[in-house]
């Protein structure tokens, strides 16, 4: 039986393939410092039926511009929770993200 690689493997080979398909210019970086973040999200994105992989990549675009402003706490004040707008946004970048 195959072992899936784990999410910082899928991540390291495709999130800036990811990136540049959306017009964001991100570090690497990125995964090391907020990858982390998303194990609470697994059965959030698991019910929304958003393979985990992709959930992770979607919400490390919420700490690049222009899609920061749409997440937390946006210019019009409301606070958006990034776990939530990764859902909502699923359908919006799936195209864009490589096969796991």
């Amino acid at each position: 039986m195959k072992i899936p690689p784990s999410q910082y493997d899928w991540l390291e080979e495709n999130l800036q393939t990811f990136f540049v398909r959306v017009g964001v210019l991100c570090s690497n970086g990125i995964i090391s410092a907020h990858g982390d973040k998303c194990s609470s999200y697994r059965d959030l994105f698991s019910k929304a039926n958003i393979p985990f992989t992709h959930g992770v990549a979607i919400y490390l675009l919420t700490y690049c511009l222009p899609y920061s402003s749409e997440v937390r706490e946006t210019a019009d004040g409301r606070w958006v929770d990034p776990s939530h707008w990764v859902v909502i946004n699923y359908d919006r970048f799936k195209d864009f993200l490589p096969p796991i």
